[in-house]
Formats: structure tokens, sequence, C-alpha cells
């Protein structure tokens, strides 16, 4: 793959992840709390649907956009010999928890089976949403970790 398309494809990847997991943070961290300070008006209510809604549209692309660069990201990497195991092991695992975040997106709002605890009454950090933020924290995480493996790699054998 050549330079600027290399870096396309790379950025991309990158901003698909901060739209996505920046945007989640800021509605756990700002938006959520603030919009609970206003109580249940219907004004709030509305807002939140909005919100929700073209946040949702962010989310779907993100996940288009991964789905596509990490398929030529992973073409290209493991396409190299001497790609070490670890790299395989760790981009395997980084693919699950994404995977697991693909699943989980599509469960926001769906209530487990035998759930008789209302939403707002389950613990907050196992909400899918928060899931959602915490795996990729660890994806983003995992993903610094290839690119430092990848570079010690090239380092490791020049020329190749």
């Amino acid at each position: 793959m050549s330079g600027p398309i290399q870096l396309f494809v790379l950025w991309s990847h990158a901003l698909a992840a901060a739209a996505w997991i920046g945007g989640s943070l800021f509605f756990a961290a700002a938006l959520n709390p603030a919009m609970e300070q206003l109580g249940r008006t219907p004004e709030r209510i509305a807002l939140m649907v909005a919100a929700n809604r073209e946040f949702r549209e962010v989310v779907r692309l993100s996940i288009l956009v991964f789905l596509v660069t990490g398929g030529v990201l992973v073409f290209t990497r493991l396409g190299w010999s001497r790609i070490p195991n670890i790299y395989v092991a760790v981009l395997v695992f980084k693919a699950i928890l994404s995977l697991v975040m693909f699943w989980l997106t599509g469960r926001i709002g769906v209530e487990p089976r035998g759930s008789t605890a209302s939403p707002g009454r389950r613990v907050w950090w196992l909400r899918p949403q928060y899931l959602i933020l915490e795996l990729g924290v660890v994806v983003y995480a995992l993903s610094i970790a290839l690119r430092l493996i990848y570079q010690d790699a090239l380092i490791a054998n020049p020329g190749s």
C-alpha cells in the first residue's frame, strides 16, 4: 500500500475511533450528567432522543469505516512475512473485543431476558453504552500496542 493511501486508511480508522469512543465519553461524562440535573422534562427527553438518534448515525458510519479500513490494515500487515506472533494474538483479541462492541451497539435499549429491573436501576457500568465505552478504551490501547509491536518488528527486520 502506498504512502498516501496508507495514511488515509490509518487516519480514517483513527478518526472513526475518536468519533465513536470520544462521543461515547462525552455522553457518559458530560451530556448524561448535565441532562440528569434538568429532571425528566419533555424538553430534556426530546433533546436526548434527538442526540441519541444523531449519535447512532455517527456510530453506524464509524462501524462501516472500521470494517473497511480494518480489513485493509489486516490484509497489508498480515501479508508481511516477518510479522511477530504476538502481533497476530493482540490483533485477534482486538478484533474479538471490537465485534463485542458492534454487537452491544445493537443491544442499546434492549432489556436482558428475564430482567425485572428497569434500565435506570441496572448497575450503570453494565449498561451496553458504558460497556462499549469501557471496551473501546481497551481496544484503543490495543491499537497503540499493535502499532508499537509493528514498529519494533520493522526496526528488527530492516529492508524486509
